[in-house]
């Protein structure tokens, strides 16, 4: 496998070097590689059945950006990936190569044009993100203008996903492979921000997410996402609040009538950061309406296009923008150099406790609604962070992080009684050269 992987990476470096001999380009070029394990530990909440498991993951970027003058550049990233997953009596392995980004820019003034193979980073990531902490990170193939002044920024763009494999494990065939067939997907788009002050302004974006005919998932969605973002940080404040709707339709699950999506969600966060030790601290409320009766006429969870839900509530990925309530306190300090520690609390539960609790990407269930539940109360995640860039070594950089997640009524009320705590841990090395 390893060796595989190795031949995918040499034929990327190739393509890379052959165009570095482009005339009259100037390159520069860099590259990291990441070596993760981690650990998942009772995900079911019932510790008389071991559904725990491990993972081993090496990840290499490689970038290299020509700029050819006159506004014309181009940016290259491909990767490589090796995931090797332990779980009881099953082990599978996972090797992937491919381009992340591949891109010609023109740039003309104010005005800008990227066209091919790009990742889409707006906000807080609540909706578009690139999810950099994960091996296969969302990215996309179309065309995006842009335009930006002193105080305004536009973009408009028109994608559809990559058609790069999901690289998740599973028992189900096809292990390790996309099950969606991306191009059947398109994402049209426009986002922009006014700048107030330095660092304080307002986001405003409408996003169209429609499936076609021939997707394998989500047959004939087209759905509306709109929404604004406040921002602000000054003299050691910070603070956004967002708020985000969405309408539209999809295919009824059963072949009826299509469904009519109406959802919202809303985010607010505020923080301080003292000069003692760059000491952050903040308070997040997170909130979405549920659905009281999934699978009738209308749908009222809210979903996401592609978001990076793991960075906002909870690292051990139970919940997304749906159907929850969030409150989350953080503390964030560097006592000495290169060393950082992180803690973050967050007290979840259920905005409907008859809906569905949807998982971090709101689409799988955590457990199904039923018309019977009555209890909200999900529990508390605790995350632990540490990391430390090593000064010796230039480029280095070491994270551990360790979460626990201590059950409430409502997973006791779903899971037969049982509400024993889930774990979940990594150590990762990243070395950026």
């Amino acid at each position: 496998m390893r060796t595989r992987i190795l031949k995918y990476t040499c034929l990327s470096v190739a393509a890379m070097m052959v165009g570095f001999q482009a005339q009259a380009a100037t390159w520069t070029t860099s590259a990291d590689v990441r070596e993760r394990y981690q650990s998942f530990s009772n995900f079911n909440f019932n510790s008389a059945v071991d559904n725990d498991r491990q993972e081993l993951d090496t990840r290499l970027y490689i970038k290299a950006k020509g700029d050819f003058g006159n506004g014309l550049s181009v940016f290259l990233q491909s990767q490589a990936v090796y995931i090797k997953n332990y779980t009881v009596g099953n082990t599978q392995e996972f090797t992937q190569a491919d381009l992340l980004q591949a891109y010609l820019q023109y740039n003309a003034g104010d005005f800008g044009l990227r066209l091919g193979r790009q990742q889409l980073v707006y906000g807080d990531q609540r909706l578009l993100g690139h999810l950099g902490w994960k091996d296969v990170a969302r990215t996309f193939d179309g065309v995006k203008a842009m335009y930006k002044n002193d105080t305004v920024s536009l973009d408009v763009f028109a994608v559809h996903p990559s058609d790069i494999g999901a690289m998740t494990p599973s028992v189900a065939a096809p292990q390790g492979k996309s099950l969606v067939t991306w191009e059947d997907r398109r994402l049209i788009g426009v986002y922009g921000t006014y700048t107030i002050a330095p660092k304080s302004g307002i986001d405003a974006y409408f996003i169209n997410w429609s499936h076609n005919q021939q997707a394998a998932i989500g047959k004939g969605r087209n759905m509306n996402t709109f929404g604004t973002r406040l921002f602000t940080k000054m003299n050691g404040f910070d603070a956004t609040a967002e708020a985000v709707f969405q309408t539209g339709t999809w295919a009824h699950a059963t072949g009826g009538a299509k469904v009519s999506q109406k959802a919202s969600a809303y985010a607010v966060k505020a923080g301080y950061t003292f000069d003692f030790w760059k000491t952050r601290f903040g308070a997040e409320y997170n909130y979405s309406p549920g659905d009281a009766t999934p699978g009738a006429g209308d749908h009222q969870d809210f979903v996401f296009p592609f978001h990076t839900n793991h960075a906002h509530y909870g690292e051990m990925d139970f919940f997304s923008w749906a159907n929850m309530k969030d409150i989350h306190l953080s503390l964030k300090t560097s006592p000495a150099k290169g060393l950082t520690l992180m803690g973050n609390v967050h007290f979840l539960s259920l905005a409907e406790a008859k809906g569905n609790w949807l998982n971090v990407v709101g689409a799988g269930n955590v457990f199904a609604g039923n018309p019977a539940y009555t209890q909200t109360e999900a529990g508390t995640e605790i995350d632990v962070k540490v990391v430390y860039k090593v000064e010796a070594v230039k480029g280095l950089k070491l994270v551990a992080l360790y979460g626990i997640f201590n059950p409430g009524a409502a997973v006791a009320e779903r899971n037969g009684g049982k509400s024993d705590s889930a774990k979940f841990g990594y150590v990762l090395a990243n070395y950026k050269f």
